[in-house]
C-alpha cells in the first residue's frame, strides 16, 4: 500500500568503469567480453537496462546455474553494502536471464546449452524495487555493482564489477 504513494526518483546514470574480470581465476568458464548500459537515464521504480557479452571455453549447460548481484555505495573512501534493489539478488536463474534477454539463436537455446565461443545478451532488463527503504537509499553519488556467476554446483564460473555515478536530475516528472 505504501508503494502507491511513492514518487518516481529519475537520475542521470553515468557508467564509469567495468573490470570484466574482477575475479581473475583461470578456471571461470565465463570469460566477459563487455557490459553496457543502454541509456543514461534511470528512474526508481523503473528499470536498469543493459547488455553482457561472453566467451565460453568449453559447452556448458546453464539450466541450473545462478548469478547474483551486490551492490555498494561509496562513502568516503568505503564501499558500504546496500539492500538488495531487484526481486531477489541471489540465486537468480542464469537460463532464465538468457531466454528473456538475448538476441541471437546461439544464446537463446531454449533449453540453455550454449557451445563454446561468444554468445551476447543484448536485452537484459531489471526491474528496481519500489519498496519504501530501496527507493528511498539512493542518493547523488559513486555505486559500484558485481555480478558473479555460479554453476549447478555453486561453485563461481565468471563475475565482473562496475562502477557508476548516479545524479538526481533537478526537475520533477
Amino acid at each position: 500500500m505504501i508503494d502507491l504513494c511513492l514518487s518516481t526518483k529519475s537520475y542521470h546514470i553515468q557508467l564509469n568503469d567495468v573490470d570484466l574480470n574482477s575475479c581473475n581465476n583461470e578456471n571461470y568458464i565465463f570469460d566477459i567480453l563487455s557490459f553496457n548500459i543502454w541509456t543514461d537515464y534511470l528512474e526508481i521504480p523503473g528499470f536498469f537496462d543493459c547488455s553482457l557479452s561472453f566467451n565460453l571455453k568449453q559447452n556448458y549447460s546453464a539450466v541450473h546455474s545462478t548469478y547474483s548481484i551486490q551492490l555498494d555505495r561509496k562513502l568516503g573512501p568505503l564501499w558500504m553494502p546496500i539492500p538488495c534493489i531487484t526481486d531477489n539478488c541471489s540465486e537468480q536463474s542464469l537460463c532464465t536471464l538468457m531466454r528473456n534477454s538475448c538476441s541471437s539463436k546461439k544464446s537463446c537455446s531454449t533449453n540453455c546449452q550454449l557451445s563454446s565461443g561468444s554468445h551476447t545478451l543484448e536485452n537484459i532488463r531489471i526491474q528496481l524495487k519500489s519498496t519504501l527503504l530501496e527507493h528511498e537509499i539512493f542518493t547523488n553519488g559513486q555505486y559500484r555493482f558485481k555480478i558473479k556467476f555460479y554453476d549447478h554446483k555453486k561453485k563461481p564460473i565468471g563475475c565482473l564489477t562496475g562502477y557508476l555515478t548516479l545524479r538526481q536530475n533537478d526537475y520533477l516528472l
